[in-house]
């Protein structure tokens, strides 16, 4: 078999099982277009735009390794990064969406809510597991946008309830009807983690759990 292009080379390499395509370096294309230079039939030459065609093709193939070898070099510079950045957040406090919270019988609860709209009255209800309510607090009057508001652990009576986990329920009232509202809770971050297949990083929050990075609406 007479071998006059690249293409008939890498094409008995495969059928020999001796060669693939993707290990087809720089010095081995040299040795291969030298080969074709050399046994090419003087009556018919390659045409010139086949052997442009063809370095082209090894151009664009070496280019494409190239980066592809830079965004494993990038992302992994980019995890390391990922990681000193998420380690920084370690003891800060996370705002996220939750409908209870755990009382650890002294520190005060601290809550977020988003109103829509300018309110006559803001409510929150503390309400035990059995369904019972032990503080509703009145946070009157409120403008569009974040209203913010603290329970101190205690009830309705003044008195320290004990240590666990309760709802927080809260509302506000639109026109005559009372309309309820998406509660977030102020939490300490006790550690981060990074997916290994990569996306968003976790984060543990002290009584809530595990929650995914993107779920944090604020970070203090």
């Amino acid at each position: 078999m007479e071998l006059r292009t690249i293409s008939d080379i890498q094409s008995l390499q495969a059928q020999n099982g001796k060669l693939g395509k993707e290990n087809l370096g720089q010095t081995e294309f040299m040795k291969l277009m030298l080969a074709q230079m050399q046994n090419q039939d003087p009556f018919k030459p390659v045409d010139n735009a086949e052997f442009l065609g063809q370095m082209a093709q090894f151009s664009t193939v070496s280019g494409i390794s190239e980066i592809n070898q830079s965004m494993a070099s990038l992302a992994d510079s980019l995890k390391s990064s990922q990681m000193l950045n998420a380690a920084s957040l370690v003891d800060k406090t996370a705002l996220v969406a939750s409908p209870s919270a755990p009382f650890d019988g002294s520190t005060a609860i601290r809550g977020r809510v988003e109103l829509p709209a300018s309110t006559s009255g803001v409510q929150v209800e503390v309400v035990k597991s059995n369904g019972e309510v032990v503080r509703r607090m009145s946070l009157g009057p409120q403008a569009a946008g974040t209203v913010d508001y603290t329970w101190d652990g205690r009830d309705n009576g003044g008195n320290s309830v004990p240590a666990g986990e309760y709802q927080l329920k809260v509302s506000y009232f639109a026109g005559n009807q009372q309309e309820a509202l998406e509660n977030h809770i102020h939490a300490q971050i006790t550690s981060v983690s990074l997916p290994s297949q990569g996306g968003s990083a976790n984060i543990e929050l002290k009584g809530l759990g595990q929650f995914q990075l993107s779920e944090v609406k604020s970070i203090s």
